[in-house]
């Protein structure tokens, strides 16, 4: 029974890790690791999970417990992981695989490198360049945001391969957007710059970030609530600086 304790442990640490990792809810994290191990009738289970880590603690037969602590520092976005774990998950409660089979695939996703799409900087671009027609650009304002999201698509690839903070990231795009709306309009002599910066920005905005941090706190879950919250308000918050930083300079040399 210890042995079968042993590998449920590492089966349900490494489950609740791709989750987290991959931009699953705290909740999703927690119901999973509850779910798996009553397929295997644990008596006691205690799992507390938040963005940046999470706490387990089992007990097969209700006198002696195993507990382990993971840390999560690496958090980004892929669905299809989060999709892969509950499937596995509904195999282990149905028993149709059994723990050394569950724990192989669960090494094969969390391994498993993001799929690069060919044309990704392409549909960065034309997510920008619609966003712009949203909010009333025309020709040229769309053909500015496209090529702007082109690039920073790119920009934001580069840093994320450089695991790079997503703060300095949205920084630098911010500036780099409002530097490129600004001076196309200006060299052009037309077009909204207005309009240029915030469908550019749109696609960079960390909107499941926020959704996850509200559906957190309607739950009960107030630390990881706030802190999925204070993440995508500092996200916001650095693109709007970095693009408000080069807005102010060039109003201080009479560009605009």
């Amino acid at each position: 029974m210890e042995i079968i304790s042993a590998k449920l442990l590492k089966i349900i640490k490494l489950s609740a890790q791709i989750i987290l990792e991959n931009g699953g809810e705290t909740y999703r994290a927690e119901e999973t690791i509850k779910f798996i191990c009553k397929a295997y009738d644990i008596k006691e289970i205690e799992a507390i999970a938040t963005p940046t880590g999470f706490y387990i603690t089992i007990s097969s037969d209700g006198n002696e417990n195993s507990t382990v602590v993971k840390r999560i520092r690496k958090r980004t976005i892929n669905l299809q992981k989060i999709a892969d774990v509950n499937n596995v998950s509904r195999q282990i409660a149905l028993h149709a695989i059994n723990l050394d089979e569950a724990l192989e695939e669960l090494e094969k996703i969390e391994n498993d490198k993001p799929h690069e799409y060919k044309y990704a900087q392409l549909y960065g671009g034309i997510s920008s360049a619609f966003f712009v027609v949203l909010f009333g650009g025309g020709i040229f304002e769309f053909v500015v945001a496209l090529f702007t999201g082109i690039l920073i698509t790119q920009i934001t690839k580069h840093f994320v391969n450089l695991h790079s903070y997503q703060f300095f990231s949205s920084i630098v795009s911010g500036t780099i957007i409002a530097a490129i709306a600004i001076i196309a309009t200006s060299a052009a002599k037309t077009g909204n710059y207005n309009q240029i910066i915030v469908g550019s920005i749109m696609p960079l905005l960390p909107g499941l970030s926020m959704t996850n941090a509200i559906r957190d706190t309607i739950r009960g879950d107030l630390i990881s609530g706030m802190a999925r919250g204070a993440e995508a308000l500092l996200v916001a918050a650095s693109l709007a600086a970095g693009a408000g930083v080069f807005i102010y300079f060039a109003y201080s040399l009479g560009i605009l």
